[in-house]
């Protein structure tokens, strides 16, 4: 590790350390009958960058809760039209560049989410976007993702959870 790469040390000892706060979330990986997996270009976003969908936890709310409240609230997905796949084993921690999330009084140097699977059973004309947030919506295979998630290990990230979670993927090189 060089001195411009960030780690999060766990050194109970250095009580100059800051330690860091993580906003608990999760994210929703969605995949179709033609194993394509959705995406949705945030309306904070360019574009053309797009994210799995998800969010944060609300207080006392559990983090399976937390994605079925997103996905219908971003997508309006019901959790009868989704078959749940599967949950990943470990969250997923990000620290922010520069930019600090601030949320409910704290602000936050990162998130961790946990990410879920599920099987998108219902019809495309049930999805009804959330439009202050989401400008638009589309369904991606596994080999095209590299053209819609290009913010930082994105890609990488988000294919490590997919090939965890979906047996039936098989990894592109």
């Amino acid at each position: 590790m060089n001195k411009n790469t960030s780690k999060i040390k766990n050194r109970s000892d250095d009580s100059s350390e800051k330690k860091l706060l993580f906003r608990k979330g999760v994210s929703a990986l969605i995949m179709n009958n033609k194993n394509e997996f959705l995406l949705v270009n945030l309306k904070a976003f360019k574009t053309h960058f797009f994210a799995i969908p998800g969010g944060g936890l609300e207080e006392n709310e559990s983090a399976e809760d937390a994605v079925y409240r997103e996905i219908q609230e971003e997508l309006g997905i019901t959790g009868q039209s989704l078959k749940i796949i599967g949950v990943c084993k470990e969250s997923l921690k990000l620290v922010f560049k520069t930019k600090k999330l601030q949320r409910d009084g704290a602000e936050y140097d990162g998130s961790e989410r946990c990410f879920f699977g599920f099987k998108f059973i219902g019809k495309d004309s049930e999805i009804k976007l959330q439009e202050e947030e989401i400008r638009s919506y589309r369904w991606v295979s596994f080999k095209d993702l590299k053209d819609y998630l290009l913010f930082d290990d994105q890609l990488k990230d988000t294919q490590e959870k997919i090939l965890e979670l979906f047996s039936s993927v098989k990894k592109v090189t």
